[in-house]
């Protein structure tokens, strides 16, 4: 077998969490529901496909409007970024329409 090699830069305080990669994104998750009123969109990478599902869990605690799922490719790396939303779309800014509208994984 082989394991695949992370490729990050950045001290290490910047680069670790106690839980990684998940346990960092619930995290921001949940603080989320704090800033409802002042943020349109969070968004957060997810280099690890197979943390989705409890990522998608944990949305479904805070109850956004919205939730986008947004796959990137580059050569053989595959990573995602997942966006969440409090807000009406009547409430949101005219940036929100150039988001893409493909590639759906999770309504709430």
């Amino acid at each position: 077998t082989t394991h695949a090699t992370l490729n990050f830069a950045g001290q290490s305080n910047e680069l670790w969490c106690e839980g990684g990669e998940l346990e960092f994104i619930k995290k921001m998750i949940l603080e989320s529901e704090k800033f409802k009123n002042n943020c349109v969109w969070f968004t957060t990478l997810v280099s690890k496909k197979e943390n989705l599902k409890d990522i998608y869990r944990t949305l479904k605690k805070v109850n956004p409007l919205k939730v986008e799922t947004i796959e990137m490719k580059q050569g053989q790396k595959t990573t995602r970024f997942v966006a969440w939303s409090f807000q009406q779309s009547i409430q949101k800014n005219s940036f929100t329409n150039d988001l893409p509208k493909k590639s759906v994984l999770f309504k709430s």
